[in-house]
């Protein structure tokens, strides 16, 4: 498991919305990160990469209902993410968040799959389906992976509901919203 994540982390970067706030984001494709929409403020927006390279990223597609945004870096940084559908990740699966919790760069916290769970929205969807996991997420693994054990994407993290519970984004929206804007 040691070696999918460390051939996971370099694909993770520190994303900066420019007011001193931070998440993480996720290298989905060359040049292209998926992260949190909620990171995102008004403003100049950043990325720093493994490398400890800092680059401007520009919004391309900011979907708040999903909590999903795509940023464009200016070169053509990373490979194309490994994802799996999360329909086909088994309740009880071990799972793995790996982002920048209080500012603690690249930690990894584990946990178990625990079941889908249903999230009322106020956009034209009206309800999303999230990952639910018992991994420990804190402010700043927003906008980070979700990894299956064997270091496959299932999920972008965006919160934690009751303190103990996080949720994830499917990965499969994730690969959809990019597809969108790359056609």
């Amino acid at each position: 498991m040691v070696a999918r994540v460390e051939q996971v982390i370099p694909q993770v970067v520190q994303v900066w919305n420019g007011h001193g706030g931070f998440g993480a984001g996720i290298l989905w494709r060359p040049g292209i990160l998926v992260t949190s929409a909620h990171l995102l403020t008004p403003g100049a927006h950043r990325a720093t990469l493994w490398t400890g390279e800092t680059f401007p990223v520009e919004p391309m597609v900011v979907d708040e209902e999903l909590d999903l945004a795509v940023l464009r870096l200016p070169r053509p940084e990373g490979l194309p993410v490994a994802f799996r559908d999360p329909a086909t990740l088994p309740v009880g699966s071990l799972v793995l968040a790996v982002g920048h919790p209080w500012g603690e760069r690249y930690a990894v916290s584990m946990g178990v799959f625990s079941g889908w769970v249903t999230a009322r929205t106020r956009g034209p969807r009206g309800v999303l389906r999230l990952l639910r996991t018992d991994a420990r997420l804190a402010p700043g693994n927003s906008g980070g992976p979700l990894l299956d054990a064997e270091g496959h994407v299932v999920g972008v993290c965006t919160m934690v509901v009751g303190g103990d519970q996080g949720m994830a984004i499917p990965a499969d929206l994730a690969e959809a919203l990019v597809r969108r804007i790359l056609l």
